[in-house]
């Protein structure tokens, strides 16, 4: 599901989550941040990786993905310079590469006092924290919305997290769907946040 600017029926928001699990799962992704990291691309995207930011013109270089980078030029620039094609920046596999390689490299992570961890270890959950806390720990330190706007949201974040977390199949041989809507690679979303 990557239609442009279409906000994703949750039903739709995980067939996404579980292309973006079995993309994750083969890169050594924990479980638990797996769901913090899809109940954070639904409140930014719905989990669509052809999202754009709502009122704005491409031009103006807003929110883009499943993780909404802002500036858009942010991840398309790097997406462009490591060979991808228009089609594939749109999809959910050259996202996903791009947040593997922000882990990695320790970009556009930055760890705050109260979620002290590195995007890397937040990537492993290496000190086996819960998923409200991995949830939490991927909003402030990852997404960094206005305060407001990330306590309002909060709540949608966890509960699509634990939706994901008891739905979807962590085996890593799921296509993520059956609906017939699925685009053959994309992964999950954001709503428009700051990355």
């Amino acid at each position: 599901h990557n239609e442009y600017r279409l906000w994703l029926s949750e039903a739709q928001s995980l067939d996404n989550a579980q292309l973006v699990a079995n993309r994750a799962l083969k890169k050594g992704w924990d479980k638990k941040s797996i769901s913090a990291l899809c109940g954070n691309m639904r409140v930014e995207s719905s989990v669509n990786p052809n999202m754009y930011e709502y009122g704005q013109s491409w031009g103006a270089d807003r929110g883009f993905g499943l993780v909404q980078w802002t500036p858009r030029h942010k991840y398309w620039d790097w997406a462009v310079g490591n060979g991808y094609e228009e089609s594939e920046l749109r999809d959910g596999e050259a996202q996903m590469d791009r947040i593997d390689w922000e882990a990695d490299n320790n970009v556009q992570w930055q760890s705050t006092p109260n979620y002290p961890e590195s995007f890397s270890d937040f990537r492993n959950n290496t000190n086996n924290q819960s998923l409200d806390y991995l949830t939490e720990a991927f909003t402030w330190d990852y997404e960094q919305p206005l305060a407001s706007a990330g306590y309002e949201s909060m709540p949608e974040r966890k509960a699509f997290a634990k939706k994901c977390y008891d739905n979807l199949d962590f085996s890593g041989g799921s296509d993520g769907g059956s609906d017939g809507g699925s685009d053959g690679g994309s992964d999950g979303g954001s709503d428009g946040g700051s990355d």
